[in-house]
């Protein structure tokens, strides 16, 4: 059979530390691992490739998509009113944004989304539901895995934390959408429990909430810590070293980081967003607000049945995300639509 040429059209690495690069890099990883035999991935190269693969709404990336005779495919990271509580910008900049995003969407032959709830936003914005398709996120075993409880204690003296510490980590980048103020304040209504934020302000004073979370991240409480952007290789290390994931984000599209928190077998807590409903089920706890978090971290921390139990449920995520399943999506996609108009 035919290797299919795939052409990926990407600026996500432009900012490091961000959903959109992280899920580019764990896809192109997964083509590498198992599509040698079965596709041919190329970037941001020129027009003649089989498929054109567009991962970032930037300009070069549409306008390959619009000058190709061969068929076209967008990856929907996330809706376009996503900027709105991440990054500080006029409110016409905003709207010309969100324009812009739509456009490329709507010009494309055919849509992957990353959460099953996009179908019905995307045929709201006039696409064809038959040319849309839902894959789901990957996080590599390679990448995000337990270690032993030896190494654990280790890095976490290296981090000078104890042994018998309770940590609760949240990674992301530092603006007010991501719940970075409900998390301050959570690690100062318990002082006994360790806190780690793992991220940076990526977008610097462009971010919204900028100065507020900035007089914390340079004077933060003494059991809180902000790590800056790092690489995740230590993203990895930060997770292991946790007792608990928290990511109390107003607004995700998957929430890449919960399932790299899942590959850890740590317990999950979320805010009660719609979105996550048919991507990690009933396997998190889902709080409302900062009264809802404590209370499961309190729990979580007291009770030594319930951690063990959403340990568990964790490891059912990891199950439902596996490489080898989510691969085959892809192949079948690439196959689906090449077939289609070739």
């Amino acid at each position: 059979m035919k290797k299919i040429s795939i052409n990926m059209l990407s600026i996500a690495d432009a900012v490091k530390g961000h959903g959109v690069e992280t899920a580019y890099n764990e896809l192109i990883n997964l083509l590498n691992k198992y599509g040698k035999d079965d596709l041919e991935i190329v970037h941001n190269k020129g027009l003649s490739a089989d498929i054109l693969h567009l991962h970032t709404p930037d300009p070069v990336s549409f306008f390959k998509h619009r000058l190709t005779k061969n068929t076209t495919l967008t990856y929907v990271h996330f809706l376009p009113n996503t900027l709105e509580g991440a990054i500080k910008m006029p409110g016409v900049f905003m709207d010309i944004y969100a324009w812009w995003v739509k456009k490329i969407y709507l010009k494309s032959d055919y849509l992957v989304v990353v959460n099953p709830t996009y179908v019905d936003e995307m045929i709201k914005l006039g696409f064809n539901k038959d040319k849309i398709f839902y894959i789901p996120n990957i996080v590599s075993n390679d990448n995000f895995f337990v270690v032993s409880l030896k190494l654990k204690n280790q890095y976490r003296k290296k981090y000078g934390y104890k042994e018998d510490d309770f940590i609760v980590i949240s990674v992301g980048q530092l603006h007010k959408g991501k719940g970075v103020l409900d998390f301050i304040k959570l690690a100062k209504e318990n002082p006994d429990i360790k806190f780690i934020w793992v991220g940076g302000f990526n977008f610097g004073n462009m971010m919204e909430g900028y100065k507020e979370i900035k007089e914390v991240y340079d004077n933060p409480p003494s059991n809180l810590r902000f790590t800056d952007v790092i690489e995740r290789e230590e993203v990895n290390i930060f997770c292991n070293i946790s007792d608990v994931f928290i990511l109390p984000s107003y607004y995700e599209s998957f929430a890449l980081v919960a399932l790299e928190a899942a590959n850890t077998e740590k317990p999950i807590i979320l805010r009660d967003l719609d979105t996550y409903k048919d991507i990690y089920y009933d396997n998190v706890l889902y709080g409302k607000n900062n009264n809802d978090f404590n209370k499961y971290i309190r729990n979580l921390k007291n009770d030594k049945k319930l951690y063990k139990e959403y340990v568990n449920k964790t490891k059912n995520i990891k199950k439902m995300y596996n490489e080898k399943e989510i691969y085959k999506k892809w192949l079948n996609l690439y196959r689906t639509i090449y077939n289609k108009n070739k």
